[in-house]
C-alpha cells in the first residue's frame, strides 16, 4: 500500500492535540523508511519480480524487523515514547499515543495490501489478506483511504489566508498523481538499491509537501 497510508495520517491531523502534518506522514510510513534502510544494508530482502502481483512487481519475502506484527508494535511503542519525551507538556502522553498508533496503522493497512509476506512475529507465520491481486480494488481502497482522511483533515482545519483554500487539494492531486505513476508499466524496473533509494526519495518529497500545505491551515 502506498497513498493509503496518508489517510490515517490526514484522519489523525484532526485528533487532539493538533500534531504537524509532516510528523504524521513522517510516522505512518516510519516502518518503510527503516525497510528501506534495512534493505540498503542487506539486512532486509525484496526481489523486484513483474506480475508477482497484479498491483505490485515487489516480492517482499524477508523484513522480520519493520513489517512483522511484534516488530510494528515495537516501532509503534519506541516512536510513542520518543515522540513524548520530545514534546513534553501536559498533552505530550497523548500526542505520543497518537503517534504510536499512526506508526502501527502502517501494519493494518500493510496487512490488507500485500499477499502472505507479514510475519506474526520474528520467524512466524506469514498473513497477508492479498488486495495487491486486484489493481483495480487497490485503488479503490487506497483512494478511498485518502480521500477519507482528506475530508477529515478539510473538516477539522481551516484556511490561514487565500493559499490555505487550495493548498490541501494540491496536496492530494499530487498524491493521486504518485499514485498512477506508481503503477504503470515499466519495461526495466529499478534495481533493488535504486528501488529503496527512490522509496526513501517520494517518502521525504511527501513529508515536505504536507509540511508546506499543513502551513497554509490551523486547527478549526
Amino acid at each position: 500500500m502506498f497513498i493509503g497510508h496518508y489517510g490515517a495520517a490526514l484522519a489523525a491531523r484532526a485528533a487532539k492535540p493538533a500534531i504537524p502534518l509532516w510528523q504524521l506522514f513522517v510516522a505512518v510510513q516510519l516502518v518503510d523508511f527503516a525497510w528501506a534502510g534495512l534493505v540498503l544494508a542487506g539486512i532486509e530482502k525484496f526481489r523486484v519480480a513483474p506480475g508477482f502481483m497484479e498491483a505490485s512487481i515487489l516480492d517482499l519475502h524477508h523484513m522480520p524487523y519493520t513489517h512483522s506484527l511484534v516488530a510494528a508494535v515495537i516501532w509503534a511503542i519506541a516512536a510513542g515514547v520518543l515522540y513524548a519525551a520530545l514534546r513534553r507538556g501536559a498533552k505530550a502522553v497523548t500526542a505520543g499515543i497518537i503517534i504510536g498508533a499512526a506508526v502501527f496503522s502502517h501494519w493494518l493497512t500493510d496487512l490488507i495490501a500485500h499477499g502472505p509476506d507479514l510475519a506474526l512475529w520474528f520467524g512466524g507465520p506469514k498473513i497477508g489478506l492479498g488486495l495487491w491481486n486486484s489493481l483495480l480494488w487497490t485503488q479503490v481502497v487506497e483512494i478511498g483511504l485518502l480521500m477519507i482522511g482528506g475530508a477529515l483533515y478539510l473538516a477539522h482545519t481551516k484556511p490561514k489566508g487565500p493559499i490555505g483554500r487550495f493548498a490541501p487539494f494540491l496536496l492530494l492531486g499530487f498524491m493521486l498523481a504518485l499514485q498512477v505513476y506508481n503503477h504503470l508499466p515499466v519495461d526495466h524496473p529499478p534495481a533493488i538499491p535504486q528501488f529503496a533509494i527512490m522509496a526513501l526519495i517520494a517518502f521525504t518529497l511527501l513529508a515536505v509537501v504536507a509540511w508546506a500545505a499543513d502551513r497554509t491551515r490551523e486547527p478549526s
